[in-house]
């Protein structure tokens, strides 16, 4: 893997090719998310609603299988409700086989 001797070594100490640039140095998280989640929802991401006290994102969840098994787990999982059908469908709709028409036009019949 590219870079993974270099990790943890002082600037200085890393060899550095001529006519390449060095890497951009890390940028810490924006915390435009948390300004954008208390202009909308008027809450503080980063304070406990019930004392008021900081506290610190731990994890992430961003697969949704996960956050839904997590969900299930503590009850709080809602299934969404069934989707009705468009406008103007009839239904339920069944199917009718017709001599006239070919249902599978790539596929030869045999000859009995």
């Amino acid at each position: 893997m590219r870079g993974v001797r270099h990790r943890g070594l002082p600037p200085e100490l890393i060899p550095h090719r001529p006519g390449v640039s060095p890497p951009p140095p890390l940028k810490l998280p924006s915390k435009k998310w948390r300004d954008l989640i208390l202009r909308v929802w008027h809450v503080d991401p980063l304070r406990c609603p019930v004392c008021q006290s900081p506290i610190r994102v731990i994890a992430v969840i961003d697969d949704p299988l996960v956050a839904e098994k997590i969900l299930r787990h503590l009850g709080a999982w809602h299934d969404p409700p069934a989707r009705l059908p468009p406008p103007g469908a009839t239904g339920p709709y069944t199917y009718e086989p017709c001599d006239d028409v070919d249902s599978h036009p790539g596929l030869r019949k045999r000859a009995n």
